[in-house]
């Protein structure tokens, strides 16, 4: 079974047989942390533990379906990647930022990897399933396709809105945090899932306009926005992104009732981001655009822990 795609060159699949020659059958434990992008899945795996607890706080904390769903979750998210890791083993093994992963290096067999990545989403979903709710297993097994078919298959090698997509995977992961917890799909959930959409761009973005991410996306022909708009046009969506994820923390925090008071250090924070943002569309520079990525990646982690604690502060 293969994943590849007729926008594949010579060169690009030369380049990955040469690599996985050495490939074996054998999986170290070790190298499923580089498999999995564990920064990428516990930061996934964080907003959707989050959202149940910000979601649970009005309701009801139930530790075994917290516990379900942190098991669930996280396989869901790892097996997911696996199978993201698979489809672009080729493209993996041009870009310099990605040439060391395991499957590009002939580290392991693409066919340990493919089976490992069904496993693991499945076993994922099953739990979720029966020990959580089969709501919460439908938003998981959504995010699971237009992560894996929707993204990785059809969009990422022929469009630049592929990110988009992609963004709508990576939210729903804090909507199944909600519907955990309450058993439908609310309007914070939703809001919380909108925000992680417009976050991506901004995270995903700022990182492709580094020099040797761009060189690498470029050779690999993955039409990300810098390789065929403009810098100016990409640092435009990552200001846009800045803005909406704003607006959608704030609207956030008034659909779960938290005192305005309590979200203005993390309003303050984002409009430093935005600041930031507009700065470097007047004079972009390469450090610059590096410390926005950093503060993009320390905002998701303020964000939910910051609507939790205002959760918790604020009256019923």
């Amino acid at each position: 079974m293969t994943f590849m795609t007729n926008t594949d060159s010579p060169d690009q699949l030369q380049v990955y047989e040469q690599a996985t020659v050495a490939t074996t059958t054998t999986t170290p434990f070790f190298l499923y942390g580089e498999l999995i992008k564990k920064k990428q899945t516990f930061l996934l795996v964080y907003t959707s533990l989050f959202a149940y607890l910000i979601s649970a706080w009005s309701t009801t904390f139930d530790l075994n379906v917290f516990l379900w769903l942190t098991v669930g979750i996280f396989f869901a998210i790892s097996g997911s990647t696996l199978l993201n890791m698979y489809i672009d083993r080729d493209i993996d093994a041009l870009m310099e930022r990605t040439k060391d992963r395991p499957l590009p290096m002939g580290k392991i067999s693409p066919g340990t990897v493919l089976r490992h990545g069904f496993l693991f989403t499945f076993a994922g979903l099953l739990a979720i399933a029966i020990f959580v709710n089969y709501l919460t297993s439908v938003v998981v097994f959504l995010g699971a396709f237009f992560d894996v078919v929707v993204y990785s298959v059809i969009l990422k090698r022929r469009t630049r809105f592929s990110i988009i997509f992609g963004g709508v995977a990576g939210g729903l992961p804090a909507l199944a945090g909600t519907t955990a917890a309450t058993g439908s799909i609310t309007l914070p959930g939703v809001l919380m899932g909108l925000f992680v959409l417009c976050w991506i761009p901004l995270h995903i973005l700022t990182l492709a306009l580094l020099p040797e991410n761009l060189v690498g996306y470029r050779k690999a022909q993955i039409p990300m926005w810098p390789v065929i708009r403009s810098e100016s046009q990409t640092i435009q969506v990552i200001t846009l992104s800045a803005i909406l994820s704003t607006i959608l923390i704030v609207l956030t925090g008034i659909a779960l009732k938290i005192r305005l008071l309590l979200l203005l250090p993390l309003f303050g924070f984002t409009i430093y981001m935005i600041w930031q943002s507009v700065k470097n569309l007047r004079q972009p520079t390469q450090a610059r655009t590096f410390w926005i990525f950093k503060l993009a990646s320390m905002l998701m982690a303020m964000a939910f822990l910051w609507l939790f604690i205002g959760v918790v502060a604020s009256p019923p």
